[in-house]
């Protein structure tokens, strides 16, 4: 039994091994100033008042040289649209009264995306922050690799709830495979946060139009670029682009994984997902299966590993206490509890709540 734990722990570092980031310096001829394509940062945003200036004061002096910067306001009902306004380099668009099949930010991203008739789209969220030159890194190394890149924000913690996320994004990025030691040729899951691609790949693959009703519309419309035989290519934030997920309290965050983690268990493939719940499901069985943490050491050497081995891998994804680490199999516990909310509101009742809305699910 404690060789199979130890083989489980191994597993962990085969599923999540080290997370790429954007390299410091790209090597190419042109800036995105310099080349023959337009750039159009498009931000979808719903409610977005208490995190949409943030964004929108990095952009003032971040973004790339020439851009387009388009605000799309999906029906907020506070003050996101006069905050949109009040900065002169952003276009704000109201997107019209949803559509049937539609959920709300493939509908914005869908409005603004209409606006722009080539070059290439930045998809960004509301509660991205970005640093220094990364857009125009970020834009460049696209054109470097070609399809899709998608990353996945580095996690600032400021409140003691929000470390209850440190599991989830671990899980999350696990899932797409960017952090393996084996990452798939293919991914079938990206990071919706801050998405590049160009016009031109976008309509290939059918743009948010063919991912319409997905609640995980990041998985699904990376999951069309590889299909198409399009490069995707996974990253993570680290000191280039950051957020702060579900600041308005405890109830929004288990909103939100409970929106995304019952879809998204059963798009990232059946050999993955097997694997990750047998890596957290060992991660917790050291402690009953070692013969008891009080008379034997394995099990505690083995705790210790598993507390290590998250501790290392969640400093990669966000600024999450070593408490968490030490504190791993409840955060493991809370996740279990909040994927079974996630299928039943997914799977039974076939809706989730996000923003105010009830959003109709389509396993």
């Amino acid at each position: 039994m404690l060789v199979f734990m130890g083989l489980g722990w191994l597993l962990g570092w085969i599923l999540f091994w080290r997370v790429r980031h954007l390299p410091a310096s790209v090597a190419s001829a042109q800036s995105p100033a310099e080349g023959d394509e337009a750039v159009t940062i498009i931000i979808p945003a719903r409610n977005e008042a208490s995190s949409l200036p943030n964004l929108l004061g990095d952009l003032a002096t971040t973004r790339p040289a020439g851009c387009r910067v388009v605000v799309v306001n999906d029906g907020s009902e506070d003050d996101t649209a006069a905050i949109a306004e009040g900065f002169d380099f952003v276009e704000l668009l109201h997107a019209s009264p949803l559509r049937d099949g539609w959920i709300g930010k493939t509908w914005a991203c869908h409005t603004g995306a209409a606006t722009v008739d080539d070059g290439v789209l930045i998809f960004l969220d509301a509660d991205v922050r970005v640093h220094g030159d990364a857009l125009a890194r970020a834009v460049r190394y696209r054109a470097e690799r070609g399809g899709l890149l998608t990353i996945w924000p580095y996690h600032r913690v400021e409140k003691p709830y929000e470390h209850t996320s440190s599991i989830f994004n671990i899980v999350s990025f696990a899932a797409s495979g960017a952090a393996s030691l084996l990452p798939p040729r293919r991914p079938r899951a990206g990071f919706g946060p801050l998405m590049i691609t160009t016009r031109e790949d976008y309509e290939r693959v059918g743009g948010h139009e063919a991912v319409k009703g997905s609640v995980i519309e990041d998985f699904a419309l990376t999951n069309r670029y590889s299909q198409a035989e399009l490069r995707v290519t996974n990253l993570g934030g680290g000191k280039d682009v950051s957020f702060r997920m579900y600041p308005d309290g405890f109830r929004s965050l288990i909103e939100g994984w409970t929106k995304n983690f019952g879809s998204g268990a059963w798009a990232i493939g059946a050999l993955r997902a097997l694997a990750l719940l047998i890596w957290l499901t060992v991660a917790v069985g050291v402690i009953k299966w070692g013969g008891g943490m009080a008379t034997h050491a394995a099990p505690r050497v083995l705790y210790a590993m598993f507390a290590v081995q998250i501790f290392v891998m969640q400093r990669q994804v966000g600024s999450f206490s070593v408490l968490c680490a030490l504190l791993y199999p409840l955060e493991i516990l809370f996740l279990a509890l909040v994927l079974l909310r996630s299928l039943w509101r997914t799977h039974v009742r076939k809706s989730v709540t996000w923003r105010g809305r009830e959003v109709a699910t389509r396993p």
